[in-house]
């Protein structure tokens, strides 16, 4: 398997994608599809996301799932049934649910999660409204390996950003995004190419990436236009 993606195996890397409010993050891989080598194999909404995704995915011939209102033990047994029945390679959460110890098991270091701060700093919700009630200086964003604690788990890719004076979070939130794409999308990337792996105490390690550089650590190697 060459870097930055040049050769990639003939099967594609089946992906799910567990989504709330408008799924911009799973839009952009779904239309990078192709660039990625995968396969977008299921999208699991939950009950308040964006109308729109539905069509959104019919167009691209995505299956689709909207989960009902339920509750919680029977919310966990549907989204395990639809996602374990896929039978993913990779499961991509940007999802305001927590997620069942029981799928984080089934799909054990295959689940990403991303979470809008410099984690183990301010997990949960709210978190850029965390971050700016703390008065701290520099922000960021995290895509880590989901465990059964909540935004907790090896970290993958991290970003760093200045907190602007007077700045709200929604306005750090603008900022942040474009960011938060490109780990997002370099990160199902480095899953597609085989190139993820573990050290001896349980880290996440991107094979032959470039650790230690700005404003993303490991380095974004490919790009990946809108």
């Amino acid at each position: 398997m060459k870097k930055n993606g040049t050769s990639r195996r003939a099967k594609k890397f089946r992906v799910g994608f567990c989504v709330s409010g408008g799924g911009r993050l799973f839009r952009a891989a779904a239309r990078q599809a192709a660039a990625l080598g995968i396969e977008p194999a299921l999208v699991v909404a939950e009950p308040s996301a964006s109308p729109e995704l539905e069509s959104f995915c019919a167009g691209l011939k995505i299956p689709f799932v909207r989960l009902p209102q339920l509750p919680r033990a029977e919310f966990d047994a549907v989204l395990f049934q639809h996602c374990a029945g896929a039978k993913l390679d990779l499961l991509m959460l940007t999802f305001d649910r927590i997620v069942s110890a029981r799928l984080i098991r089934h799909y054990a270091g295959r689940v990403v999660n991303v979470h809008p701060s410099l984690l183990p700093a301010f997990p949960g919700m709210r978190a850029l409204d965390q971050t700016l009630a703390r008065g701290v200086k520099f922000a960021g964003a995290t895509l880590h390996v989901a465990d059964e604690q909540l935004d907790h788990g090896p970290v993958v890719i991290q970003c760093v950003m200045g907190v602007r004076r007077d700045e709200s979070a929604a306005g750090l939130g603008r900022r942040l995004f474009p960011w938060m794409r490109l780990m997002y999308l370099q990160v199902i990337a480095w899953y597609a190419e085989g190139r993820v792996t573990q050290d001896k105490r349980g880290h996440v390690v991107i094979r032959d990436a470039v650790y230690g550089e700005l404003p993303i650590s490991p380095a974004i190697e490919q790009g990946f236009p809108d």
